[in-house]
């Protein structure tokens, strides 16, 4: 992994982290998706994805499946 990638994951992790806090602990997958977007972050949702896997391996984050497309993602902790 190369240290600019390492810079957009950390980036990446605090932004998602930011979003959720900021929208009282909890998101649609694909409303962080939107949100990155709006502000300026162009992030395939693959790589979100990626982000949110390494978030909830460090235990920042859950990820719940509503259905096959929906993924609720919620802090697990109030960092």
């Amino acid at each position: 992994m190369s240290k600019k990638h390492l810079i957009l994951v950390t980036e990446l992790s605090s932004r998602v982290l930011e979003i959720l806090q900021r929208s009282g602990g909890k998101a649609l997958e694909e409303n962080i998706l939107e949100e990155l977007r709006k502000r300026g972050i162009e992030v395939t949702l693959s790589s979100l994805r990626s982000v949110l896997m390494k978030l909830e391996i460090h235990d920042k984050i859950r990820v719940i499946s509503l259905d096959e497309e929906r993924k609720l993602v919620e802090l697990t902790t109030k960092t």
